[in-house]
């Protein structure tokens, strides 16, 4: 196994997408020798164009040289060759579409193609990575990296361990990730939707139970967490603004049958099914939670949500927050920062729960949780043990 940074010179990444050509244009300007390969050659040749066309803006910015885009594009090589690109590579990166059964089969022929002691690191933003390590002979050498999209721009990579990953791997990862010039925070244990992805969930499907309930209006949640909280979307408008209408409902069956530690079992809200039906995924579709047409942006008045309780919106976050804390899937620090970079978020979810007070936090989210039915929804609502007992202690988590 390669046992530290010093020892990786060479990065091969699986797939000439939009993710692979990034994080292949990041490796290179990074000062690694980088092979990108795709079975697709006009993938390669526009993975190329758009590469060149990112380093000329980061010329333009001055977050990188001349000097140093050019040596970068000196050392990216662009082939259908599959075991040619990965044959001789330190550590690979599998950036293919993100369906599984598409990456077990590339983790299956990796495991035959790659050096024995190269690692092997998919990029997922959620799928069972547990799954594709056992698809190898070895499984202790695969590794879960999410980067967040633009990978050129975008600060954060998780680092995802599964059941079989010794920490000295995730070490060895967490390293390159830094030598990249990113920020890498470790989730300890391979559960769905990993750190960031996790608490979005609550900051979507909560405000959208409000909604279907009939509490609150989409324009009191969005401008409420806008312009109050400081977000850069409120969840409506992030939801259309990333299709996650079509995600959620798309994904719930694969999320319900998932055997992972802290696994879902409770099911998307209605609201969404519904909007869903009618064809109204976002503005792709020119309809979401808004209506489109030629606009871009939904109207949310500003002083909305002025009396709109945004704790109704953070004490699941917070909750969620704090059962990743509580399984040791992640510090503290990491999903603070996870928040931050990832999502852009004024503030971590556990800073927001020291500034206002476990004990409140505690309250709110019973509060919430009566207004479930559901037995699982109440179940999953319902704060965790580690808040409840800060919250009796008074103990913060910083």
């Amino acid at each position: 196994m390669v046992a530290n940074i010093d020892d990786i010179e060479t990065v091969a990444v699986v797939g000439a997408g939009e993710m692979g050509r990034g994080i292949g244009a990041v490796a290179a300007l990074a000062g690694y020798q980088t092979t990108i390969t795709d079975i697709d050659e006009s993938q390669l040749e526009e993975a190329a164009k758009r590469i060149e066309w990112s380093y000329e803006k980061s010329v333009e910015k001055d977050s990188a040289t001349g000097a140093e885009t050019n040596a970068a594009l000196d050392r990216l090589t662009f082939t259908t060759e599959f075991d040619d690109a990965v044959g001789d590579a330190d550590f690979v990166i599998e950036a293919a579409v993100e369906q599984q059964e598409v990456k077990q089969d590339i983790f299956a022929d990796l495991d035959a193609a790659t050096p024995e002691d190269a690692i092997l690191a998919t990029n997922t933003s959620g799928l069972n990575i547990t799954e594709l390590a056992e698809t190898t002979e070895d499984p202790e050498r695969v590794i879960g990296t999410h980067w967040f999209n633009p990978p050129m721009l975008m600060e954060l990579v998780e680092v995802i361990m599964t059941e079989h990953t010794p920490d000295g791997v995730a070490d060895t990862a967490e390293s390159l990730v830094e030598s990249f010039g990113k920020t890498p925070i470790r989730c300890k244990v391979d559960i769905p939707s990993f750190i960031v992805n996790r608490l979005m969930r609550p900051y979507g499907e909560g405000p959208a139970w409000m909604v279907y309930r009939g509490e609150h209006s989409l324009q009191e949640i969005d401008s409420a967490m806008k312009y109050k909280e400081g977000f850069p979307m409120g969840p409506f408008e992030l939801a259309d603004f990333t299709g996650g209408i079509q995600i959620r409902v798309e994904g719930e069956q694969d999320h319900l049958g998932d055997d992972r530690p802290m696994s879902y079992d409770t099911e998307v809200c209605p609201l969404l099914h519904q909007l869903y039906e009618k064809g109204r995924y976002g503005r792709k579709a020119d309809a979401g939670y808004y209506e489109y047409d030629e606009r871009d942006e939904p109207r949310i008045p500003v002083d909305a949500g002025q009396g709109f309780d945004t704790l109704l919106v953070w004490a699941p976050i917070i909750n969620e927050a704090a059962k990743m804390v509580e399984n040791d899937v992640a510090s503290v620090e990491d999903i603070d920062t996870g928040a931050r970079l990832g999502g852009n978020w004024p503030i971590g979810p556990l800073e927001k729960a020291d500034e206002i007070g476990t004990d409140l936090v505690v309250r709110k989210l019973t509060e919430v949780a009566s207004h479930h039915e559901n037995k699982n929804k109440l179940a999953e609502t319902l704060p965790c043990d580690l808040l409840v007992r800060k919250a009796k202690t008074g103990n913060t988590f910083y």
